[in-house]
C-alpha cells in the first residue's frame, strides 16, 4: 500500500498519468524509486547521481519530490550550499501538498542556522587573521625599530672605540719617540711587544733593521748560510743547513736532519738542533716539540716551565696556545701561568686582544671569539673566524660571509660569497650575486666609478 502511495504521488510529481507514459517517463519514475532506495540505503551520493539521471530523461526538468530528495541527500553529506539551493527550489515549486512539505521547513530552517554559524565563523576568523595580521606588522614594526636601535647603539660603541684608538695611538707614538731617543735595540724591541699591530710597527721593524742590521739568509750548494746582506755573495754563516729562518729577535731557526734548533747572527748555535718542531722566537720564547712532549723554551733553551703539552703555539701579544693531554686548548702568558683554560678544540692567535677559538660539536667544528681575559664575544655560531683587522672580524656563516665588531656584534648579515682582507685604504673586496663591491669596516658596500667611490644597495 505504502508503495502504490509513493507511486501514485511519484506518478504525479513526475508529471505521469496511469494512461499515458512515454518509455522514458517509465525509466524516471524507475530511477526515482532506485534513487529511494539509495538514499534510505544511506548511499547519498549513489542517490544524487540516480536524481539527475531522472531530471536528464525528464529533458532538464525537477519537481518538488526530486528538490526534496536532493536537499536530503546534500544535506547528509554536509554539502550545505547545495542542499540550501534545492530547499530554494523546493519552495519556488508551490509545494504545500508535497508530503513533506513540513520537514522541508525544518530542514530550511537547519540549514538557515548552519549558514549563520558558517558566516559566524568566517567572519571570527577573519577578525582572528585581521588582528594576527595587525599584531605581526606591530612586531615587525617593533624589532625593525629595536634592530635599527641596536645598530645605532653599537655603531655608536664603534664610533666611541674609535675615539678610545685615537688616544692609544698618541700612547703608540709617544712610545715609538722614546724607542727612538732611547736607541736600542731592546728598547725597539719593547715597542714592538707593546705595539704588534700598531700603526708605527712596519716604521718601527724597517728602523730597526737598519739600525740593527742582522745576516740575511741565503742559499747555496742545497744549503742554507747567511750572508752579510741583501745581494751580498759573501756569506758570514756557512751555508750548512737544511732549513733556514731569517733572524727574528736575534735568533734563526736552522734544521739539519730533519731537527731543528737556532743560532745567533754568530752563527753560534745556541739553542740545540734537537726538536722535532720549531717556532720562530717570540716574546723571547720559541714553542717546541721534542717527541712526544711540547714545550716553551727561552733564548738560552731553558724551558719556559717543568709543564709539557701535546700542542704549543708561538706567543702572540703575550699569550701562547697550548693542548693539553684532553686535546684541549687553552692559554698561558709568558710567565708560563694559564689565563684561559683549556677548553678549545682549535685556536688561532691572538691579534688585536681578540682570538677566534672553536669547538666540536656533533663533529662540526664551530668557531667564536674570546678576548684577553678568556670573556666570550660571540656564540659558536661561525664555521670560519678569521683574524681581526682594524677592528673588524671576518666570519662565515651557512656558507656565507660577514663582519663583526670587536665586541660580537654584527657589522654586515652574512650574506656575502667572499670577503678579502682589508686593505690598507680600509677598504675589502666582497663579492655577492656575481658582482664585486668594497666594504669599509662599517659594512658599507661602496662600488668605484670614474675614480670616485659610490655607495650601493644591493
Amino acid at each position: 500500500m505504502k508503495k502504490l502511495i509513493y507511486l501514485f504521488i511519484a506518478a504525479s510529481s513526475l508529471g505521469m498519468t496511469a494512461a499515458a507514459q512515454n518509455p522514458n517517463d517509465i525509466k524516471a519514475r524507475n530511477l526515482y524509486f532506485e534513487a529511494l532506495d539509495e538514499f534510505d540505503s544511506k548511499k547519498y551520493q549513489n542517490a544524487l547521481n540516480t536524481i539527475a539521471k531522472v531530471e536528464k530523461l525528464l529533458g532538464g526538468k525537477s519537481n518538488a519530490r526530486l528538490y526534496y530528495l536532493t536537499a536530503k541527500a546534500n544535506f547528509n553529506l554536509g554539502n550545505y550550499d547545495a542542499a540550501s539551493a534545492a530547499c530554494k527550489n523546493y519552495f519556488v515549486s508551490i509545494p504545500r501538498q508535497d508530503p513533506g512539505y513540513d520537514e522541508m521547513l525544518g530542514l530550511s530552517s537547519s540549514l538557515e542556522a548552519i549558514s549563520i554559524a558558517a558566516q559566524k565563523k568566517i567572519a571570527e576568523e577573519a577578525e582572528q587573521r585581521k588582528i594576527a595580521e595587525a599584531e605581526r606588522i606591530k612586531r615587525e614594526q617593533e624589532e625593525a625599530i629595536a634592530a635599527e636601535a641596536r645598530r645605532a647603539k653599537e655603531a655608536a660603541r664603534r664610533a666611541e672605540d674609535a675615539k678610545q684608538q685615537l688616544v692609544l695611538d698618541k700612547v703608540e707614538a709617544d712610545d715609538f719617540k722614546m724607542a727612538q731617543q732611547t736607541n736600542t735595540q731592546d728598547a725597539y724591541q719593547q715597542f714592538l711587544y707593546n705595539h704588534p699591530y700598531g700603526k708605527l710597527t712596519e716604521k718601527a721593524e724597517k728602523e730597526m733593521a737598519r739600525k740593527w742590521p742582522t745576516p740575511v739568509r741565503a742559499f747555496k750548494k742545497n744549503k742554507y748560510g747567511f750572508v752579510d746582506k741583501v745581494g751580498s755573495s759573501k756569506f758570514v754563516i756557512k751555508a750548512a743547513y737544511d732549513q733556514a729562518t731569517d733572524f727574528k729577535e736575534g735568533l734563526a731557526r736552522v734544521s739539519k736532519g730533519g731537527k731543528y734548533g737556532f743560532i745567533n747572527t754568530n752563527g753560534d748555535v745556541v739553542v740545540p738542533i734537537k726538536y722535532a718542531v720549531a717556532s720562530n722566537y717570540s716574546y723571547g720564547f720559541a714553542a717546541v716539540k721534542d717527541g712526544n712532549a711540547a714545550y716553551f723554551v727561552d733564548k738560552t733553551g731553558k724551558p719556559l716551565t717543568e709543564e709539557t703539552y701535546m700542542d704549543t703555539k708561538a706567543f702572540s701579544e703575550g699569550l701562547a696556545a697550548a693542548q693539553d693531554q684532553y686535546f684541549k686548548y687553552g692559554f698561558i702568558n709568558t710567565k708560563g701561568e694559564v689565563v684561559i683554560p683549556f677548553e678549545y678544540s682549535a685556536v688561532s692567535w691572538f691579534k688585536e686582544g681578540i682570538v677566534a677559538v672553536g669547538m666540536n660539536e656533533n663533529g662540526k667544528m664551530r668557531y667564536a671569539y674570546v678576548n684577553k681575559n678568556g670573556e666570550r664575544l660571540t656564540d659558536f655560531l661561525y664555521e670560519e673566524a678569521k683574524d681581526f683587522q682594524n677592528g673588524v672580524g671576518r666570519v662565515k656563516l651557512e656558507g656565507k660571509y660577514g663582519l663583526v665588531d670587536k665586541f660580537g656584534a654584527s657589522i654586515t648579515c652574512c650574506e656575502y660569497d667572499y670577503i678579502s682582507e682589508f686593505k690598507q685604504d680600509g677598504y675589502a673586496l666582497a663579492k655577492k650575486n656575481g658582482h664585486d663591491v668594497l666594504l669599509d669596516k662599517e659594512g658599507v658596500a661602496w662600488v668605484k666609478v670614474n675614480g670616485v667611490m659610490v655607495k650601493v644597495k644591493f
